[in-house]
């Protein structure tokens, strides 16, 4: 008999996320700048002004706090992959640019994916190509390496940039001539969407968004 299951965020019988804590989960909402998505009085903020992103435009359902981010470390470490179409559920509409056509999940490490038992980033971007109806390619884009550097140490946009920089690689015959929305679990300095960003415009996409299930602010 399968038991019932139990709130990734308080734990209590009977949701993935029970009620109480779906009303506690904070909208990623109010003036922010649209190309990273941080809290800023203006639509484009001086960090994003002074060192430009090559991600286009990036939304997002969440903060990264409380109950969603339980969520999310549930689905990435406990791989509880109900969650995924549960949270792109409660973060409401999701519109991509009238110029994309092609939904991408930031890809990681194959050794990472197998210890987790799959990518978080694939679960969610299938869910977000239900919801759109877009196409999604899952092998546009792949990381390079068996591994991934470590990155727990690295909190500003600057130490993740020379992080990740050269971590992926785009197939030109899935994304030129396209635009991509990338798909991912959660935004911190941007550095891995924008890394990723670059790689797919430079084997020709056309533009290059990104939607996350939660914003670090």
């Amino acid at each position: 008999m399968a038991l019932p299951p139990h709130c990734a965020s308080c734990g209590t019988a009977g949701d993935l996320l029970c009620r109480a804590c779906r009303e506690l989960m904070q909208p990623a909402t109010g003036k922010r700048c649209r190309h990273c998505w941080l809290r800023s009085q203006e639509p484009v903020c001086l960090d994003c002004l002074s060192k430009p992103l090559a991600v286009r435009e990036l939304r997002s359902g969440f903060v990264y706090d409380g109950p969603a981010r339980a969520a999310v470390l549930a689905l990435k470490h406990r791989s509880v992959t109900g969650l995924a179409r549960l949270l792109i559920d409660i973060a409401g509409d999701i519109r991509p640019a009238r110029d994309v056509d092609l939904i991408v999940p930031i890809p990681i490490p194959l050794l990472r994916k197998r210890r987790r038992g799959g990518n978080q980033a694939e679960h969610l971007a299938v869910a977000v190509a239900n919801r759109t109806g877009l196409a999604l390619d899952a092998r546009a884009l792949r990381r390079r390496g068996w591994w991934g550097p470590r990155q727990a140490q690295a909190r500003s946009r600057v130490d993740r940039g020379r992080i990740v920089a050269g971590a992926f690689a785009a197939d030109p015959r899935r994304v030129e001539g396209r635009g991509v929305l990338l798909v991912d679990d959660v935004s911190t300095t941007m550095a891995t969407l924008s890394e990723a960003a670059r790689t797919l415009r430079s084997a020709g996409a056309t533009a290059v968004d990104a939607w996350t299930v939660a914003r670090a602010d």
